[in-house]
């Protein structure tokens, strides 16, 4: 198996059009995470240097980039352990025992932004359902 230091490429200047100039396309490219923390070590410019190595010999980036930025966001996703979903079940179900209380966020059930979105309109569904009942009767 290949051993690599990208762990995501994400075309950004598809999902936002405006991202990048007529012609020109924004790359925002990850590497580290949990099971490689020494990446974070290296310098900006060999951080660079390997991130263009592999987006070479995975997609055949061969042009010198107009714009680089190097962000070292540290421990910033959630790892989750074995056994989570189970223990997320577990606070869930003692939630559900407390009425007008939700949780929502990246913490439960994914981390990625649509996750957390999809997390927040399931918490404001379930105290939305709760409050219906009682409003009916006012």
């Amino acid at each position: 198996s290949e051993h690599r230091r990208i762990l995501a490429v994400s075309f950004t200047s598809r999902k936002f059009p405006d991202r990048a100039p007529e012609g020109c396309v924004e790359l925002r490219t990850f590497v580290g995470g949990a099971m490689q923390p020494e990446e974070l070590d290296r310098s900006d410019e060999e951080i660079i240097e390997l991130v263009r190595k592999e987006l070479q010999e995975l997609l055949g980036v061969t042009g010198t980039p107009d714009f680089v930025h190097v962000a070292r966001w540290n421990r910033a996703m959630p790892q989750y352990h074995l056994g989570h979903i189970e223990r997320v079940d577990f606070i869930e179900s003692r939630v559900q025992q407390q009425p007008g209380l939700a949780l929502a966020g990246n913490a439960y059930r994914g981390v990625g932004l649509p996750d957390c979105i999809h997390s927040g309109e399931l918490a404001a569904e379930s105290i939305l359902n709760q409050l219906t009942p009682q409003t009916a009767k006012a």
